[in-house]
């Protein structure tokens, strides 16, 4: 196949855009949640891992009408740079830890996952989100359903996949989550 833009366009359409004309969209998509000018990370709303649990972006985390379209009672920012938006309308927790090979996002794994629970017991939903709902916040939903689940690390990541495309921790992450995986998996 051709290399460069033109053979990546060929094999994977749907994640080229054009700049001359944009992508017809589906009938009732018109709202802002849908604007083709969006990164494909902010595109829709918060996905459902699990009927408690939603996974997403800073901008998902900032639309208000669409974390109550969800029933979002709870946000989890698992970052340092983006504002908790509705302070007194959800409850929240910060996980100030930023995307790179030197965070130790494992050490926050407890209490996220504790946090989660809290919330899925009083009823709630929780949002768990960072800049770009890839590696962060995937993390942490990784690490909760693995040990919420019983699940290894890979049957977790297809999981969340299938249901948010974007995701993708950093290598380190990923290696903490491995390390994660023989702690839950061998107690």
């Amino acid at each position: 196949p051709a290399g460069g833009f033109d053979g990546f366009q060929a094999c994977c359409p749907d994640l080229c855009s054009e700049a001359a004309a944009p992508a017809p969209q589906p009938a009732g998509a018109e709202d802002s949640r849908s604007d083709p000018r969006a990164p494909a990370y902010d595109q829709g709303g918060p996905v459902e891992i699990l009927p408690y649990l939603f996974l997403g972006s800073c901008s998902h985390s900032s639309d208000l009408q669409g974390l109550q379209a969800c029933g979002i009672t709870a946000v989890l920012n698992v970052s340092a740079s983006c504002p908790n938006h509705f302070e007194g309308l959800f409850r929240y927790k910060s996980i100030p830890v930023e995307d790179n090979q030197m965070v130790e996002i494992s050490a926050w794994f407890q209490e996220a996952i504790g946090f989660i629970d809290s919330v899925k017991n009083s009823g709630g939903r929780v949002l768990v989100h960072c800049q770009a709902g890839i590696s962060r916040s995937a993390t942490i939903c990784l690490a909760y359903l693995m040990q919420s689940r019983r699940v290894r690390l890979d049957e977790a990541f297809d999981f969340v996949k299938q249901r948010r495309g974007v995701i993708s921790p950093n290598f380190s992450f990923m290696g903490q989550l491995l390390q994660f995986e023989t702690q839950v998996l061998c107690h």
